[in-house]
């Protein structure tokens, strides 16, 4: 079945990983993954977020890496959120639009600093969204997942 997925990868605060389900589950999104959760992040925000989700009726999936996440998907398209100094690409709606209808398409943002290491980024796409700042993961995923919400009611 075809879908977008968020994944929140390598993050340790609870708060983030909190705040990153319900601004999914939130813009509609049924499927969210989060990618090697760390410390506090994987012993309370987990669990917090898998409360979330069976409180919305949504999915929520706990990896061990983007690798994982994958090989589980096999995604049509995988976009990975970086600031702009990582990424030549901009951000395209109509690209995860397309690439759809073809599969799932998994939209990566990392849970935390620096963001996604040099090896991650190679395992897809690296989008920036045009700000030159790091807008950080609940930043980048409220603007990327809204956009595409937006554009996948109206496809």
């Amino acid at each position: 079945m075809s879908e977008v997925i968020p994944v929140l990868h390598n993050v340790f605060s609870v708060e983030i990983v909190r705040q990153f389900a319900k601004v999914s589950y939130g813009l509609g999104f049924k499927t969210i993954v989060i990618s090697k959760p760390s410390g506090a992040a994987a012993q309370a925000g987990v669990p917090e977020a898998q409360k979330l989700a069976l409180k919305k009726g949504k999915v929520l999936i706990v990896l061990s890496g983007i690798e994982d996440v994958i090989e589980l998907f096999k995604p049509s398209l995988t976009l990975l959120i970086t600031p702009k100094k990582y990424a030549k690409e901009e951000f395209d709606v109509e690209r995860v639009i397309n690439k759809v209808k073809k599969g799932s398409v998994i939209v990566v943002f990392g849970g935390s600093e620096p963001g996604l290491s040099a090896r991650e980024i190679e395992m897809g796409v690296p989008i920036h969204i045009g700000v030159e700042d790091d807008l950080g993961p609940l930043g980048f995923a409220s603007i990327v997942l809204h956009s595409i919400s937006n554009a996948l009611k109206k496809a």
